[in-house]
């Protein structure tokens, strides 16, 4: 039997291809005297790689599970709860009907001598229903919440990672939060770690070989929770109404400019700054991410068509 190199999972060889496990090529090594020079160090490296992200990924998976254990635990408590305030909610309707029930029967024995009082115990009887059905209903909403916050508390435990290892959790709780420009700043950090830089621009190439998964987290959490005013696709769009084509080509100053000012980056005939722009949900439509890479909108042009092509051909 040997074993998979990233997750050790024992297999027979020649007998299969993949891991079953985490999915590594196991397809045997050509003969020796077949392999090119430099093979064997960059194999490792790959291998070493492939290895960290797999380790990372079990790291989080353990995490989410016992955070998942955790939130079970809460829901058995609260179902028990909810349980017991159904007792009660029937026990109440219970003691209701019995009032009732009661009332009724000392109104017909004074119905007929004692019209003010038959007023007076109709009244007592609608003061109690409306009491208990207002009770009911408090619970009921109290109830509702308490499940509303566990089951928004397990959406957010399951962390927002790319096949390629990169996590963007933080992105996710920051757009969430509306905190609009930290969240611009972080885009920016992403799409830098993803391009392999460190920071200054991202260039036609950068964003050719950007890869499409990425796109896809970074655009899809500008887009839900800016409810459809932000992200990528939205900025792609407005460009093609501008009468742009999303095929890389610079459509020429006329186009640019105007999609510049339908998205408020070009106000008053002059581009505007990256630090004047308006981080909040009341910004223009497809004014966010504005990616603080570059202090001038002017200068982001080259870097915005290519990113218009990539997203079109990721399916943004």
């Amino acid at each position: 039997m040997a074993k998979c190199p990233v997750c050790e999972t024992e297999y027979t060889p020649n007998e299969v291809e993949t891991c079953s496990v985490c999915g590594y090529d196991l397809t045997p090594y050509p003969p020796t005297d077949e392999i090119p020079s430099g093979f064997w160090e960059k194999e490792k490296k790959r291998i070493a790689a492939a290895k960290r992200v797999w380790q990372l990924s079990q790291s989080q998976v353990e995490s989410a599970q016992l955070m998942v254990s955790r939130l079970q635990s809460q829901l058995d408590e609260m179902t028990r709860k909810i349980d017991g305030f159904t007792q009660s909610q029937s026990q109440l309707q219970s003691q209701n009907k019995a009032i009732a029930s009661q009332l009724q029967s000392q109104n017909k024995a004074i119905a007929s001598s004692q019209l003010q009082s038959q007023s007076q115990l109709e009244s007592q009887i609608e003061a109690i229903a409306s009491q208990s059905q207002s009770q009911l209903e408090s619970q009921n909403e109290a109830i509702a919440s308490q499940l509303k916050s566990i089951t928004e508390a397990v959406a957010d435990i399951t962390p927002i990672v790319s096949s390629s290892g990169f996590d963007y959790s933080e992105l996710d709780r920051l757009l969430k939060s509306g905190e609009w420009k930290a969240a611009d700043e972080e885009t920016t950090k992403m799409m830098w770690r993803v391009a392999g830089k460190t920071g200054g621009y991202l260039y036609n190439d950068d964003i050719k070989n950007f890869p499409g998964e990425d796109l896809r987290i970074i655009d899809g959490l500008w887009v839900k929770h800016s409810r459809g005013r932000f992200g990528f696709s939205v900025q792609k769009q407005i460009y093609i109404n501008c009468g742009g084509l999303p095929d890389g080509s610079y459509p020429g100053d006329t186009i640019w400019e105007r999609y510049c000012g339908e998205v408020g980056w070009r106000v008053n005939g002059s581009y505007i700054s990256w630090s004047d722009c308006t981080f909040s949900a009341a910004a223009p439509l497809g004014h966010l991410p504005g990616m603080a890479m570059d202090e001038y909108w002017g200068v982001f042009l080259e870097s915005g068509v290519a990113l218009f092509c990539r997203a079109q051909t990721c399916k943004l």
